[in-house]
């Protein structure tokens, strides 16, 4: 029997072993320590319909399985506009998980305000300046920080 692996499940093949040698190296060249079974799925590889919130994964061969997703309908319409780029899949606890990796490109726009934000023992601080470095205002919170950060247990 020939296996005929596509240039990206070769690519994925080689990342994954890639990130084992480095966890083997990591932990004194012992067995590497496996978080997690996961995947990464590339965008060649499945096709998601937000619209009727189903998941089709391609398999060897031309076999596709189709998932319907168990997932709100104000997520679906929050990520319409955006696009998926990868699909991460998890076992845990026998169960089967689907993680979707969305992205968009944001418009970047003229600041007008800057925000300073200080942290101390007692309090937080926040001040906001105009660009040319004008105070509009200053905000003060008095927090317990200096109790968290200097009790001993």
């Amino acid at each position: 029997m020939r296996h005929r692996l596509r240039a990206h499940h070769a690519k994925e093949a080689y990342v994954y072993a890639n990130s084992l040698v480095d966890s083997a190296r990591s932990n004194s060249d012992r067995k590497p320590a496996l978080k997690r079974l996961s995947t990464r799925v590339d965008k060649y590889d499945y096709r998601l319909d937000l619209d009727n919130t189903t998941l089709t994964l391609k398999l060897h061969y031309g076999y596709e399985v189709r998932l319907r997703l168990i997932t709100s309908r104000d997520r679906v319409e929050k990520y319409g506009g955006w696009s998926n780029y990868e699909l991460v899949v998890k076992y845990e606890d026998y169960e089967l998980w689907v993680s979707v990796y969305f992205r968009r490109v944001v418009k970047s726009l003229k600041a007008r305000n800057i925000m300073t934000i200080d942290l101390n023992f007692d309090n937080v601080t926040i001040a906001v300046l105009t660009l040319n470095g004008r105070l509009l205002r200053l905000k003060r919170f008095k927090t317990p920080h200096r109790k968290i950060l200097t009790h001993r247990i």
